[in-house]
């Protein structure tokens, strides 16, 4: 792998068309990796403690009202920290998804209403070829990057500044809304803010605001879920003039469904909605599985993270 400091970089050419698929994939709801292997730079491990409330959300992908894959959100979050796995493959005739798979984590820990990431990792494969990135970072500042591929320069890109890389959340991380009380009561305003989203690559804001509250019955939940309007503001590491990014800077057709999980104050997407210029896609959960922090046995051993430089 290539490793990457902090400086300005042009993003990698990805004919899966990156920016769709990340807002297409929710907020962030992109492919990743659940363990790091093969790096001689870095290597993150995870424990086998229960943070407090072990989560499971299976999710059907479709375009055009076709299922073209699936995805599948775990981990566990409780005790300030978090870590989250998503996998996700594509299926069906849609050619840039066919025989798509991707993977992806992250962890680190929750400050007030914030989470804040110390680790991302991606890995994303087609017929094409094979993406990974591996990310760490500090007090919501981006330390270290690497990419494998090496990133081609375009000079029709908007160039990634240093400071895009400050204050910021990776997309797997971003799917966890943390909400001011812990119970079963909804806050609205948990639906009022900006995320500032940085892929490895380029850096984006996804910007919501409330909707609605709607009652939603499904296998594992039955209860009330924060509808959030979402709105996509490129900042660096895209291509200006390419009609898609303008189409889904205008777009106001895109939504997520936030669920809260039981006896925590966070807060996950059951559905989005994207409006994208080929037809529309959703994800929508078919299962939810958590278990209440406080049905969860006490486990004393820390999470660890092991950087080997």
């Amino acid at each position: 792998m290539q490793p990457c400091s902090p400086q300005p970089i042009h993003p990698i050419e990805r004919g899966f068309a990156r920016h769709s698929l990340w807002i297409g994939l929710g907020i962030g709801l992109g492919l990743a990796l659940a363990v790091l292997t093969g790096s001689a730079e870095a290597a993150f491990q995870f424990t086998n403690r229960k943070l407090g409330a072990p989560l499971e959300i299976d999710y059907r992908i479709s375009l055009l009202d076709l299922t073209v894959g699936n995805a599948q959100l775990s981990g566990d979050l409780g005790g300030g920290q978090y870590r989250i796995n998503l996998n996700a493959k594509g299926s069906g005739l849609i050619g840039w998804l066919a025989g798509a798979s991707g993977e992806g984590w992250s962890m680190g820990s929750a400050s007030g209403s914030r989470i804040m990431p110390t680790s991302h990792g991606l890995s994303f494969r087609n017929s094409k070829g094979e993406f990974n990135l591996r990310m760490t970072l500090a007090g919501g500042n981006i330390s270290k990057i690497m990419i494998d591929p090496p990133l081609t320069p375009r000079d029709d890109r908007v160039p990634v500044q240093e400071a895009h890389m400050r204050n910021v959340v990776d997309p797997v991380g971003a799917l966890v809304f943390l909400q001011a009380m812990r119970g079963s009561t909804l806050d609205t305003n948990s639906c009022n803010r900006t995320l500032p989203l940085f892929d490895g690559v380029g850096r984006f804001d996804i910007i919501l605001s409330y909707k609605s509250t709607k009652q939603v019955k499904m296998p594992g939940f039955e209860g009330q879920v924060l509808v959030c309007a979402v709105r996509y503001k490129p900042i660096s590491g895209h291509r200006a003039n390419r009609p898609v990014i303008a189409f889904m800077e205008e777009n106001r057709d895109i939504e997520t469904w936030l669920a809260l999980v039981p006896g925590t104050r966070a807060l996950v997407p059951l559905r989005i909605y994207v409006k994208t210029m080929v037809g529309p896609l959703e994800i929508e959960a078919t299962r939810f599985g958590a278990i209440p922090a406080d049905q969860v046995a006490p486990d004393p051993q820390p999470v660890q993270e092991i950087i080997k430089n």
